[in-house]
C-alpha cells in the first residue's frame, strides 16, 4: 500500500481508525493522506453577512488547517516511524465528490475511516458518511469501529455469495492489507443452488494455489441467507478482521438490516474491508 487516505472529522471514531491504520501498516513504506472535508454549505448567507472577513477565514479555512496540522504532528511524534510520510488536505465539497477527487489526484490505494458502530437506533449501524463512501467510492475501504483496540489481524473472515468470485487480484489486496504470515483465513461460501460444483471447484483451485503456505478454512453453506450465516459465524468464532465483496448496496443493507439478529450484531464491532465488484 503506497498511498492511503485517512478520513477524519476529529472525532474519537475517526482518530481510532487512523491509529489502527498506522499500526496495521507499520512495516510498509506508506504515504498517509489525512483529509478533512468541510461542508461549506453549512454556513448560511446570514452567517456570511454577519461575519467579518477575518472571522470567516478563521472559521472556514484557518481553524481546520491548523487542527489537521496539529494532528499530523501528534501522529509523527507518537509513532516516529521512518516508513511513514504524512500529507494533509482540507477540502470544501460534497463529501463523496471530495473523496473521489483526492483518490484520483493522489493515486489512493485504500480509504480508511472510522464508525461509531452499532447504536440504539434500529437502522443505524454505520453513520451516514460511512454508508455514502461504501455506496459511492469504489476504492477498497477499511472501516474501523470506534472502540476496536488494535491487534494484528489473525482470524480473517471472507464471506462469499454465489456471485462473488475469488481471483488473484482480490486475494493480493487482502494479503497486502493484512500482511501477516500467521493469519488464518475463514472462507464462507453461501449458495442457494444444488448445482454449485463449478463455483466450489474454482474456489478450491484459487485457494490451494494462493494459500499454499498459509492457513485457511473453507466452509460451504447451502439454503441459508448470507447475513444469518455471517452473523452466526462471527459470534461463534474469534474473528478480528472481515472482508466483504460488494456487488450492490442491497446486499450490504440485507447484511446489517435483514433481521433482528444482525441489527445489533458483533459484525459491526470488527474492522471491515470493503472490496467492490
Amino acid at each position: 500500500m503506497k498511498n492511503i487516505l485517512l478520513l477524519t472529522d476529529f472525532s474519537q471514531a475517526s482518530k481510532n481508525a487512523i491509529h489502527y491504520a498506522l499500526q496495521l501498516f507499520a512495516q510498509n513504506q506508506t504515504t498517509f493522506h489525512l483529509v478533512y472535508i468541510h461542508k461549506a454549505s453549512a454556513f448560511t448567507s446570514a452567517d456570511l453577512m454577519a461575519s467579518s472577513t477575518d472571522n470567516l477565514y478563521a472559521s472556514i479555512v484557518k481553524s481546520p488547517k491548523e487542527d489537521l496540522a496539529d494532528f499530523v504532528e501528534e501522529l509523527k511524534t507518537t509513532y516516529n516511524n521512518p516508513n511513514h510520510t504524512f500529507l494533509d488536505h482540507v477540502d470544501y465539497d460534497v463529501f463523496t465528490d471530495a473523496v473521489n477527487q483526492i483518490i484520483t489526484t493522489n493515486s489512493i490505494d485504500l480509504v480508511v475511516m472510522g464508525t461509531n458502530g452499532v447504536t440504539g437506533a434500529d437502522e443505524v449501524v454505520f453513520g451516514s458518511h460511512t454508508l455514502k463512501v461504501i455506496r459511492n467510492v469504489k476504492s477498497p475501504t477499511l472501516v474501523v469501529p470506534k472502540d476496536f483496540t488494535y491487534i494484528n489481524p489473525e482470524e480473517i473472515l471472507i464471506p462469499l455469495d454465489i456471485n462473488d468470485q475469488l481471483n488473484t487480484n482480490r486475494l493480493d489486496t487482502i494479503a497486502e492489507i493484512t500482511s501477516n504470515e500467521t493469519s488464518s483465513f475463514h472462507i464462507l461460501r453461501v449458495t442457494e443452488q444444488e448445482q454449485d460444483a463449478v463455483v466450489l471447484n474454482n474456489d478450491k483451485e484459487q485457494l490451494d494455489i494462493y494459500f499454499s503456505s498459509k492457513n485457511y478454512k473453507y466452509n460451504h453453506v447451502k439454503h441459508v441467507p448470507l447475513h444469518y450465516v455471517v452473523d452466526t459465524y462471527v459470534q461463534t468464532n474469534a474473528i478480528d478482521f472481515q472482508v466483504f465483496i460488494i456487488q450492490q448496496m442491497s446486499f450490504f443493507e440485507r447484511l446489517f438490516k435483514g433481521s433482528p439478529i444482525t441489527k445489533y450484531s458483533k459484525i459491526a464491532t470488527i474492522p471491515l474491508l470493503i472490496l467492490h465488484d
